[in-house]
């Protein structure tokens, strides 16, 4: 759903991954895309399983 990306907050809280809004504060959903393990790890993304969906839904 396009304008659920729109919605960082929203669209983290479907992924049950809501826990790091405050992580992706002041980003766009493109912007994430582009991230890396690193760049995750470094915004405060700790749990490796947390990363790992992430990184699988920006495929």
């Amino acid at each position: 759903d396009p304008q659920l990306l729109e919605d960082v907050p929203a669209w983290l809280r479907s992924l049950r991954l809501h826990k790091y809004t405050t992580c992706f504060e002041g980003l766009d959903w493109k912007t994430m895309l582009e991230m890396t393990d690193e760049d995750l790890t470094n915004r405060g993304v700790a749990a490796l399983g947390a990363r790992r969906k992430m990184l699988k839904v920006f495929e």
